[in-house]
């Protein structure tokens, strides 16, 4: 099971722990605090997901604020300060903006390097009730994903002329465009390459956003670079059967225990960004700016 499926769930439990929080003033009607409650990891942790944050390299982290009642969207503030620390050693403070640019879920992302692996805290210095997140830091060798310096991993993705066993082939609505080209046709032609695995029909979280639609909108004013999107699942109606279905090439031959993810690369095929779990224009725009 993805590590997106796995968010979700922890999502589920933190809104039936705090769905009766609210406050009711004299006259019945229902308040929500501007304060956050929650640090809620928008991430894989390591804790009944596998994490992939490594120790060495930096590392992007995403949180989401959540109130009393529920995640904050037109409450969440324009910056959130986020503490790292590990073993009661500070590791280091950002303050991190708001983004929300495209998306419903405004977000906070953290980058930074790990000294060493082992299990580190997030933790919001400015609201010491808000109870620290806990995540777990590995060793590169163990983590199988790609990172930005390694090179693209070639495999056949669908296309509209050849699904190669995925169906449907986009679960967009409409069908992206991004499923004219084959990845190892094109990886090598001296092209820069994005390849976004997300599967915008079967996202099981509002986390993770339109990442899909926000490429389709980026992607004109890029014309020099290959697009790419693969999908998760192989057959997708596998779920109404009460199983879980198989998953694709792109995601087996990445080894993700999570999605979406969006990988860009070069003109020689090295990845030279990364984003995963959520993102929005502001930092799409940026990542594909690397080529």
């Amino acid at each position: 099971m993805l590590g997106t499926l796995g968010l979700g769930t922890m999502g589920t439990g933190l809104l039936a722990a705090c769905g009766n929080s609210s406050n009711e003033t004299a006259d019945g009607e229902t308040t929500r605090s501007s304060a956050p409650s929650f640090l809620y990891p928008a991430f894989p942790v390591g804790f009944g997901s596998e994490s992939v944050t490594v120790a060495g390299i930096e590392q992007r982290i995403t949180f989401v604020l959540r109130d009393e009642i529920d995640i904050m969207r037109s409450s969440a503030p324009p910056t959130a300060t986020i503490a790292i620390s590990s073993g009661g050693t500070p590791i280091g403070r950002q303050v991190t903006d708001r983004h929300d640019d495209g998306i419903i879920t405004p977000y906070y992302p953290v980058t930074f390097v790990p000294p060493q692996p082992g299990q580190y805290e997030a933790s919001m210095p400015d609201f010491p009730d808000v109870d620290p997140v806990a995540f777990i830091v590995r060793d590169k060798s163990e983590v199988t994903v790609p990172f930005v310096g390694d090179p693209m991993r070639p495999v056949d993705t669908p296309t509209f002329e050849n699904h190669r066993g995925v169906d449907p082939v986009c679960t967009r609505a409409v069908p992206c465009p991004f499923h004219e080209l084959n990845l190892t046709d094109v990886l090598h032609n001296g092209r820069p390459t994005v390849l976004v695995i997300a599967t915008p029909g079967f996202c099981q979280t509002d986390i993770c956003g339109p990442v899909v639609d926000l490429l389709i909108d980026a992607a004109p004013d890029h014309p020099d670079i290959d697009f790419i999107h693969a999908e998760v699942y192989l057959d997708p109606s596998v779920f109404e059967t009460g199983r879980f279905p198989d998953t694709t090439p792109a995601v087996n031959i990445n080894e993700l225990p999570f999605e979406p993810v969006l990988y860009v690369a070069d003109a020689d095929a090295t990845i030279v960004s990364t984003l995963s779990t959520t993102w929005d224009r502001g930092e799409l725009a940026a990542s594909l700016e690397t080529v």
